[in-house]
């Protein structure tokens, strides 16, 4: 073998700050990168990697099932998103938006929790018939009755931010959100008391994906967690702790389901009672659901890992980030759309319902695209006036028509249009 190839120290830092301090990945993704005549030197570079990794830790006072304390890193390159989180979520909206639109996003934002919430735990049915059930709170099958739960839950929360982070709100919690959704052997009137496991979706039943904790440790386990949530020594970041609480729950299972559910209720109500007002505006759980891969991938990692949380933190705190962007978009929408209503009366230019209602409507679409025949759909109109409708609010500068192939398609330019 090459007598040049040296490992040493300075190896080793520079393989640090590539896989820990500038990304942090887990032992095959850091292995595949390490040039091959390296991995030849029957050297441990992951086990360096990892004693490494903890000198430079912090232990939280919560084990895991080996009795271990689970620890954590804080890389710069998340230190960097935590900083703009903190920046963003502790700003108070309500200097910057009416209360209209402040109710509207809160609103906005309890369905989206309670439909994306439920459709990660399997859950089955579309964002308008969630809003169905909220108003006329008649749930028709176990799919419908846990988006209700999900939704009484939030409510509970927010009107409940005066009360202690304790066991009796946390079994609240849970009762409210699985109430008449379990099935007859997973009703305990605490928490579970036998055996559980996890199972892949759609998989032959041979071996579970993840064995909770035996139930008779369940109740200390708990006790630990509520004390790490009440105890400000050592000082951990409020966005951190969140995390921990979230991931806590769910690695400790404490009942026989919804525990998934509960966990990112619990968390979201630790934020919101740390000042973190913004958290009331998004649903955490709906880019949860967009990547849920990412989301799963990194609790297995804090579990294969040496009890890591590091790679927990990091993909929720990103998926955190994602979440405030997408508001800030949505709140920009909600200014915008203020502005435009407010400058049309200002000019006394007056739209009938229609079309006030499809430009609400427009506000909120993930595209600026429309067509006659959808506005003729959605607003249960003829078609003449559907372009009738269309062709005015053209005219205003509201939309700006373009050909594509044999048809006709309907840019919606806002504000910016009509002021140009």
């Amino acid at each position: 073998m090459d007598e040049e190839i040296k490992y040493n120290e300075y190896f080793l830092e520079n393989v640090l700050n590539k896989f820990t301090y500038e990304r942090y990945l887990n032992k095959p993704e850091t292995l595949y990168r390490i040039q091959n005549e390296f991995l030849q030197l029957r050297i441990d570079i992951w086990g360096d990697i990892q004693r490494k990794r903890r000198s430079m830790s912090r232990e939280v006072p919560l084990k895991d099932q080996s009795g271990k304390n689970f620890w954590f890193l804080i890389p710069p390159f998340l230190e960097e998103i935590i900083h703009d989180i903190d920046f963003i979520a502790k700003d108070k909206i309500d200097e910057l938006v009416t209360k209209e639109i402040r109710n509207n996003l809160v609103e906005e934002s309890i369905i989206d929790e309670a439909f994306h919430s439920s459709v990660i735990e399997g859950a089955f049915s579309t964002k308008k018939r969630t809003k169905e059930l909220i108003n006329k709170k008649n749930p028709k099958n176990k799919s419908e009755k846990m988006i209700l739960n999900n939704h009484n839950g939030l409510m509970f929360i927010l009107e409940n931010l005066h009360q202690d982070l304790n066991e009796d709100i946390f079994i609240t919690l849970h009762k409210i959100i699985s109430e008449g959704t379990l099935e007859e052997g997973d009703l305990s009137e605490k928490y579970r008391d036998d055996y559980v496991y996890v199972w892949a979706d759609n998989a032959v039943k041979t071996e579970p994906i993840y064995v909770a904790p035996p139930h008779t440790e369940v109740q200390a386990m708990m006790n630990d967690l509520f004390n790490f949530i009440n105890s400000n020594k050592p000082f951990i970041h409020p966005i951190v702790k969140a995390c921990i609480i979230h991931f806590y729950i769910a690695y400790v299972h404490p009942f026989f389901d919804g525990n998934g559910r509960v966990a990112r209720a619990f968390s979201y109500m630790y934020l919101l009672k740390n000042k973190y007002e913004f958290f009331k505006f998004f649903s955490i759980s709906n880019v949860v659901n967009k990547k849920r891969n990412k989301y799963y991938k990194a609790i297995k990692d804090t579990e294969d890992y040496d009890s890591d949380l590091s790679y927990f933190l990091i993909s929720y705190i990103e998926m955190t980030k994602d979440s405030i962007y997408e508001v800030i978009e949505q709140l920009m929408k909600e200014l915008n759309h203020a502005s435009l209503l407010q400058t049309l009366v200002n000019d006394e230019v007056f739209l009938n319902e229609r079309q006030k209602k499809y430009l609400n409507y427009m506000k909120r679409k993930d595209n600026n695209i429309t067509t006659i025949d959808h506005y003729q759909s959605r607003m249960k109109v003829a078609y003449e006036t559907a372009r009738r409708d269309l062709t005015e609010l053209t005219e205003l500068g509201l939309f700006k028509k373009v050909k594509k192939g044999k048809k006709y398609i309907f840019k919606y330019l806002g504000v910016k249009g009509y002021m140009e």
